[in-house]
């Protein structure tokens, strides 16, 4: 998966989320950052940050079987809609991961 799925993906759930709405310049393009590769220097980030390390894609691991158990027990609709998110965050975040891995 490479990073510009993964930012798609996560502008996505941003505004699915409504978080996207009413921010300052909206319907106005994105300045352009000059002389850095934004998206290679946040790829680097994840593997040279503290959560880089093999020991932070497991406890990811662990947490998304965790939350995918409780999604498997829980009936309300609220909470099972809570847990589909943090999931989602998860997945996205071990994907991150991942895709520095590999390069």
């Amino acid at each position: 998966m490479g990073i510009d799925r993964l930012i798609e993906q996560q502008i996505r759930r941003s505004q699915m989320n409504g978080s996207m709405d009413h921010l300052e310049g909206e319907g106005k393009p994105i300045p352009r950052r000059s002389g850095t590769n934004f998206a290679r220097s946040a790829q680097m980030s994840v593997v040279n940050g503290a959560g880089g390390s093999i020991q932070g894609e497991l406890t990811l691991r662990r947490e998304i079987s965790t939350l995918e158990d409780q999604l498997k027990t829980t009936t309300k609709s609220d909470e099972r809609f809570e847990i589909r998110k943090a999931l989602m965050d998860k997945r996205l975040e071990l994907s991150v991961y991942e895709e520095a891995r590999r390069k």
